[in-house]
């Protein structure tokens, strides 16, 4: 009986699976365009489009780094120590993104304010994590640029 293979496992080139090849040519345009889909959220011409500019670029930002999460517990010796800090960023992230969103501002700019407090922190996790856990290894996921 054949066994089904995931489709990426079955996509080889010579001399290497193709994935990171993806990986290493998608992920730095990826990076580039978060960077200037955020300079777009800024200049939106209604706080609603600004919110939903925000809004998606965060989802971009946050599957980025689950990406890399994903590749850290992958290597990592001890998953459940790197998900336990995971988890304890995520809630200092919430926090301290709904604190600053507080302050002095109230309506529409609070949630404008509070959106790019954790697209900022989630990218920085994002660097964070590659530099603790993935610069040593042989990973095909590059590091990212520093906001």
């Amino acid at each position: 009986m054949l066994r089904e293979q995931a489709p990426h496992k079955r996509l080889k080139l010579a001399g290497g699976d193709f994935l990171p090849l993806v990986l290493l040519l998608v992920v730095p345009a990826v990076l580039k365009a978060q960077d200037a889909s955020r300079a777009s959220c800024d200049s939106a011409a209604t706080a609603v489009n600004v919110r939903r500019c925000f809004e998606h670029a965060l989802q971009a930002a946050e599957r980025d780094l689950q990406r890399y999460v994903d590749e850290a517990r992958r290597r990592a010796t001890n998953r459940a120590l790197l998900d336990s800090a995971e988890v304890a960023w995520r809630r200092y992230r919430d926090l301290a993104c709904r604190a600053a969103g507080s302050q002095g501002r109230h309506g529409t700019a609070q949630a404008p304010a509070v959106l790019r407090c954790l697209l900022d922190l989630t990218r920085r996790r994002m660097g964070e994590v590659y530099r603790h856990y993935l610069r040593a290894s042989d990973t095909a996921l590059r590091e990212p640029e520093s906001s």
